[in-house]
């Protein structure tokens, strides 16, 4: 059986209970916390508190989707692991370019360097945080990568980005690991699926995110379902894209049009959504009130745990 890379070695697909697939815990600073205080959370002690609630509500993994360069620092992500109980699988890959400083290294890789890179950091280790972004360093961690990360703009895969999506469609395709996909409301999700598919990437091993960012078209949804990959489904509790209530209509309509064994849910977190930097709701809000509300609208016990447990376990595994 495959086994899921955590930053504290293999991990059995069956043993990370509630998994949540797209969060931050813990991100040092970057480009993007200049224009957005709630990108920076890199207080150790307030990390492992939100972890601890996690654990104590019944999270037993997650992801964390903060890519090489772009304010991850994997040997803070280890230790906050083994401190918190909480299983905590790293990402490889890149964000959106705005993330990264113009003299950032990122931006000089060609493509087989980059797949190169993304591919060390699933079977070596992870390039440790890097005060000066201009500087790559040559040590990697001994903790792994578990996930390839990409991103695509409202534009779709295209100029810069098209060379990083292939370069991390490649390294997901060449070692099996699962490619998560940021885009901007699901905008040109099947343009980037093709390059995808196009580098060797099984459809079952994809994750679209934020496709739940828009409420209105929920052809969007189907389109992107209809390609056999998952939905990381991740705007609970963020009324300023629209309300729970729309979020479970979009849920109830995947139910009925039957790809539910393709919804994955998660929070993305920020500073802003995390109780411990003084945020909104907490890394627990999925386990203690949204998914009770899902049972309570008549979901089956099956289909709520099934979210968070069975599809994420499928995802590693296929």
């Amino acid at each position: 059986m495959p086994q899921v890379q955590s930053v504290l070695g293999p991990v059995d697909p069956g043993a990370l209970g509630h998994c949540q697939i797209h969060e931050h815990i813990f991100l040092r600073p970057t480009p993007m916390t200049e224009r957005n205080a709630a990108l920076r959370f890199d207080d150790f002690d307030r990390s492992l508190a939100e972890l601890r609630r996690y654990r104590e509500a019944g999270g037993t993994s997650l992801v964390d989707a903060q890519p090489a360069a772009a304010g991850r620092d994997g040997g803070a992500l280890e230790r906050l692991s083994r401190e918190s109980g909480v299983a905590v699988i790293a990402s490889t890959g890149y964000h959106l370019l705005d993330f990264y400083p113009e003299d950032c290294w990122v931006h000089r890789l060609e493509e087989d360097a980059l797949c190169a890179l993304y591919q060390s950091e699933l079977e070596t280790g992870l390039l440790p945080w890097e005060a000066d972004p201009s500087h790559r360093p040559e040590t990697a961690l001994a903790v792994r990568a578990g996930l390839v990360k990409a991103a695509i703009p409202a534009e779709g895969p295209v100029g810069r980005y098209k060379t990083l999506l292939r370069a991390a469609a490649r390294a997901a395709a060449n070692t099996g690991a699962p490619l998560m996909l940021h885009t901007e409301r699901g905008l040109r999700a099947q343009e980037a699926l093709e390059v995808c598919f196009s580098a060797g990437v099984r459809p079952e091993k994809l994750v679209v995110c934020h496709a739940d960012r828009q409420a209105g078209d929920p052809a969007v949804h189907d389109a992107i379902a209809s390609a056999g990959v998952y939905l990381d489904y991740d705007t609970v509790a963020r009324p300023k894209y629209h309300s729970d209530e729309e979020e479970i209509a979009l849920l109830c309509r995947a139910l009925e049009r039957g790809y539910a064994g393709r919804i994955l849910l998660a929070l993305d977190t920020t500073a802003q959504r995390l109780c411990a930097y003084g945020g909104e709701i907490g890394l627990d809000h999925l386990l203690r009130r949204f998914l009770p509300l899902l049972r309570q609208r008549g979901f089956g016990e099956e289909t709520v745990s099934g979210f968070n447990r069975a599809n994420c376990q499928r995802l590693f595994d296929g």
